[in-house]
């Protein structure tokens, strides 16, 4: 994944190293002053010169004054830190450990063997580090400042030690050159379907500013066609760090130093209506602040935009937060909740960024540069439950998390194959890979309903209310879309619950479907429905799959709840039809119990209506029992389906 030498400036990344690194560098440059003995005015004026060189941030001559030095005294600590701190800053980490090693010689400095430690972790060096913090501990004199730095460093080498003995499995391809070029691409994004495929790519030109835009690949016939600029979002300016909406018409991304924006970079999106994307729109003041907010991840639900950010309130440097949506307001733009800190489960004192929220709504990953991990920043997988509690975070394992940065991971709406950016290669540095999901750390999958909605008669689309009902959170978590003009709409829906299904549209009968996905690890086939809704008419039924009974019984269950309402809707705003309530079985048991079990099911549907407002001289009902199958008795899927109650307009007094 994205090497430390690959990290450029990208509106995208934003890497960020710990204060605590920073303060014990500052520490060093204090240092250098101290350890040596008194040395010769000559050595002591060449000393003064090199470090007016390094404040200059004139390395070069900084460093060729300290080897000068070396060359006079070898035993020149001051020199040796010197440069070790010079390296240090240049990414040179093999020079760094060098000096740090010759210091360590000729001074028993503790702190020389941890900043050594810490060269040797930064490069995976994990038993040499290991052995050179347990010095410092040793050496009894261990700063209280460092104290926890240094367990939390040990920590992290006996983990990676370990990882590194069970790797997860991890055998990442390259995606084509129609989506990988000669530039650098990273922070890809998928729509839950897993046919449209959006990409950062940085384009780099002599003495011009590195350009940021973004690409889209759409998938077709086993092949990802040639990734297309999205000339409608891409300016002159960066945009990066980007995330699809489930159904690939809603991206957020992340713009820096834009005029009109509200902090260093903010959080915008566009909207994808008749195949173009809108003019992007900034995500407002209650998401963006005056810091920095960037790499957004939007839940499949539609609920919650994940993003991290500087802002105060944190736990520490950066964080990761989320916006609940609240809808849209008359101008059409999103409207948002307070964003709510992630909690001490996700956040620390250092840097956590790149929140992505799996199509499941179950499993959360994330980066972090500390948490036990390899080093630089890991990735790592927390679960949501119960929509709000997320637990403690697991270490994705080696080799997917290295002594490199790893960043921008997303895993398909199946949780079987992730995708993720890398510098494999370093004639086309950055570039797009996909591996197979380990399955200790697979997510739960999830699947989709793809439905077009058209008018029975004519054939024409049709712009009808969608809704979507979790039946084990009634009243909660509902989801109400509105198919677009082509009478098109994409729901999520995530494994391990039981989901009522219903289309409706004023002159129309409304259209009702179940999704039983309870068993939470089984991965499901996408849902292709073709909807043909019936225009209200004498002879016209719907049949209702949403209306459950005890088994053996005709005793209603509260998950009916949503169905029966929106019939008695429907019935009282059509006051001048009368209907036939049928009641039906499957072939399960014997053919007279199921007549008499259908008739008593009408009924009792029939004594809800009336129940709740709806005259009893417009409602009949009938039991036909087994004798009117829809679909074959010979799956379960069949049986549910006759298993049904069926609702036939019988006459309309308008």
């Amino acid at each position: 994944m994205n090497n430390k030498n690959t990290e450029i400036f990208h509106v995208s990344k934003g890497y960020q190293p710990i204060a605590l690194q920073l303060v014990l560098l500052h520490a060093f440059f204090f240092l250098i002053f101290t350890v040596s003995g008194q040395p010769s005015k000559r050595i002591q004026r060449m000393f003064d010169e090199a470090r007016q060189f390094h404040a200059r941030q004139n390395y070069d001559l900084a460093i060729e004054s300290s080897i000068k030095i070396l060359e006079r005294d070898s035993t020149f600590v001051d020199a040796h830190l010197l440069l070790a701190d010079i390296y240090h800053e240049k990414g040179n980490t093999a020079s760094e450990i060098m000096h740090l090693g010759k210091a360590g010689r000729y001074s028993e400095m503790p702190l020389i063997q941890l900043r050594l430690g810490n060269a040797y972790f930064s490069t995976g060096a994990y038993e040499k580090a290991l052995d050179r913090y347990q010095t410092y501990v040793n050496s009894g004199r261990v700063s209280p400042a460092f104290q926890q730095e240094v367990e939390r460093k040990l920590e992290s080498c006996l983990f990676a030690l370990e990882a590194i003995k069970h790797p997860v499995e991890f055998r990442p391809e390259q995606l084509p050159n129609t989506v990988n070029s000669e530039y650098d691409e990273y922070w890809p994004s998928l729509s839950i379907d897993q046919q449209r495929l959006v990409i950062t790519r940085l384009i780099t030109a002599p003495d011009k500013q590195p350009q940021e835009d973004f690409y889209m690949s759409d998938y077709s016939d086993g092949n990802w066609n040639e990734a297309q600029p999205v000339a409608e979002i891409n300016t002159p300016e960066n945009e990066g760090a980007q995330a699809l909406s489930a159904d690939g018409n809603l991206l957020f991304f992340t713009v820096c130093n834009r005029p009109g924006g509200a902090g260093s970079c903010d959080i915008y999106y566009s909207v994808r209506r008749e195949g173009r994307w809108s003019t992007p729109v900034n995500a407002g003041g209650v998401v963006n602040s005056a810091y920095w907010e960037a790499q957004p991840s939007f839940s499949s639900d539609g609920r919650y935009l994940y993003f991290s950010s500087n802002r105060t309130g944190g736990k520490g440097m950066r964080d990761i937060w989320r916006a609940e949506l609240l809808g849209r307001d008359q101008n059409g733009r999103l409207l948002w909740a307070k964003p709510v800190n992630l909690g001490d489960s996700i956040n620390t004192p250092g840097n956590e960024t790149s929140p992505f929220i799996h199509a499941g709504n179950r499993d959360f990953y994330f980066a972090s540069d500390y948490h036990t991990g390899m080093g630089g920043f890991d990735l790592f997988l927390s679960k949501l439950e119960n929509d709000s509690m997320f637990s403690g975070p697991r270490n994705l394992g080696y080799p997917i998390n290295t002594f490199n940065n790893e960043q921008g991971l997303h895993i398909g709406a199946d949780g079987l194959t992730a995708y993720f950016s890398s510098a494999r290669d370093s004639l086309t540095g950055l570039d797009i890979y996909s591996f197979p999901v380990d399955e200790s750390i697979r997510p739960h999958p999830a699947t989709y309903v793809n439905a077009f909605v058209s008018d029975a008669e004519t054939g024409k689309p049709v712009q009808a209310q969608i809704d979507l009902q979790n039946l084990a959170t009634l009243g909660e978590n509902e989801r109400h879309e509105v198919t677009d003009s082509q009478g098109e709409v994409l729901l999520c829906l995530p494994s391990g619950e039981n989901y009522a299904f219903s289309v409706s549209k004023d002159g129309y009968l409304f259209y009702s479907n179940a999704f039983d996905l309870r068993d939470a690890r089984q991965i499901y086939d996408p849902y292709e429905l073709h909807i043909e809704l019936e225009p209200v008419s004498v002879g016209a039924e719907m049949n209702l799959y949403n209306i459950y009974f005890e088994t053996d019984s005709f005793r209603i269950l509260p998950e009916s709840e949503p169905e029966l309402q929106q019939l008695v809707d429907f019935l009282q705003a059509n006051p001048a039809l009368s209907v036939e309530v049928q009641g039906h079985t499957d072939d399960t048991g014997s053919a007279e119990r199921n007549m008499d079990l259908s008739d008593k099911r009408a009924r009792s549907v029939v004594d809800y209506l009336v129940e709740h407002g709806v005259a009893k001289d417009r409602l009949q009902w009938a039991g036909y029992g087994e004798s009117r199958p829809v679909a074959g008795n010979d799956s379960e899927e069949g049986r549910r389906q006759n298993r049904r109650t069926t609702i036939k307009i019988l006459k309309d007094g308008r």
